[in-house]
């Protein structure tokens, strides 16, 4: 089912990522070296396990040199790479990446707010992940749907071919709590980035800090009502591997996050998983049977003028 709530909105957040100059000028390469991991007629298992080569994808376009400007775009790379990743993999089920903060739904933007004081910040929240409930409202083809809101007026589930922003902040509302958040933080340097998200992880499993007048949410959304809540950090890393190991301070610093460390290599115990593994770690309740059955029915749709052609596979 390709047209769904969660299918809409990961159309918007993944064609939203194809506007960006950065990806339209990597996405070539990208592409060339996508296919040489995948193969010809590749299968589910080959899309997941380009997690364990996104590293290697990002790096093919990697720019020589630590300047403050390659810096800024190869971040805003990696974040589009991680973030369309995790859409291609989540296609079928109730899971979505969302880069654009903008886009996320508004009970989501407060819910995920930081407040030191008067001042509201949001997290360094470079990709969030909504698992939608598993009900109707999200299972279903938008045009079966009939949302009514609190007034009895029936609200349109899409307006002009893509979601209605109105009936998914509704939604959202409506079905806070039982919402899943992940909150992923990506990086392309793990020695210069570690200690981030280990201090706002820190702030959200604490729940604030009353004493120092810092809070978590506005408008009464908070995380602590949804059903589960994870921060997660994804490296490529653009340092050498061979830096780390268990005892590494970098390492350490993200050892423990709620969501887990990851980066886009195979996986190295005691130092970071695969990111092909953020799925069974933090997402496994968003599919009604598991991400490669929905995968697999999926394939078909990546072809041209299909359903997936969006995500620009072919």
């Amino acid at each position: 089912m390709l047209n769904t709530i969660p299918e809409l909105l990961r159309k918007k957040s993944v064609q939203a990522i194809f506007q960006t100059p950065t990806m339209q000028n990597v996405w070539p390469t990208w592409l060339n070296e996508i296919h040489h991991h995948l193969g010809a007629n590749f299968a589910e298992n080959d899309i997941i396990n380009l997690g364990d080569n996104l590293g290697n994808i990002f790096r093919s376009t990697a720019i020589a040199g630590r300047d403050q400007g390659a810096l800024s775009s190869g971040g805003t790379a990696w974040e589009s790479l991680v973030c369309w990743y995790i859409n291609l993999c989540c296609v079928g089920s109730r899971i979505v990446a969302i880069k654009t903060m903008s886009m996320v739904p508004k009970p989501i933007q407060d819910a995920t707010t930081i407040n030191y004081a008067n001042f509201a910040c949001n997290t360094e929240s470079d990709i969030t992940v909504i698992i939608f409930p598993n009900a109707n409202d999200y299972n279903q083809d938008v045009n079966n749907l009939n949302i009514i809101d609190d007034h009895g007026n029936t609200i349109p589930t899409t307006v002009t071919g893509r979601i209605n922003p109105h009936a998914l902040n509704f939604l959202t509302e409506r079905d806070f709590l039982n919402l899943e958040i992940g909150v992923i933080q990506c990086k392309t340097n793990w020695n210069d980035n570690a200690q981030i998200p280990m201090l706002w992880d820190m702030i959200y499993s604490a729940g604030g800090f009353s004493g120092r007048n810092i809070t978590i949410g506005r408008n009464n959304f908070n995380i602590q009502h949804v059903r589960n809540f994870t921060y997660s950090f994804v490296t490529v890393p653009s340092n050498a591997r061979a830096n780390y190991n268990q005892n590494s301070v970098a390492v350490k610093r993200v050892t423990n996050l709620s969501g887990g460390n990851f980066w886009g290599q195979h996986t190295n115990v005691g130092v970071a998983r695969s990111v092909k593994e953020i799925f069974n770690n933090n997402y496994s309740s968003g599919s009604r049977t598991n991400l490669r059955n929905d995968l697999r029915q999926a394939l078909p749709d990546f072809k041209k003028n299909g359903d997936l052609e969006y995500f620009k596979l072919l």
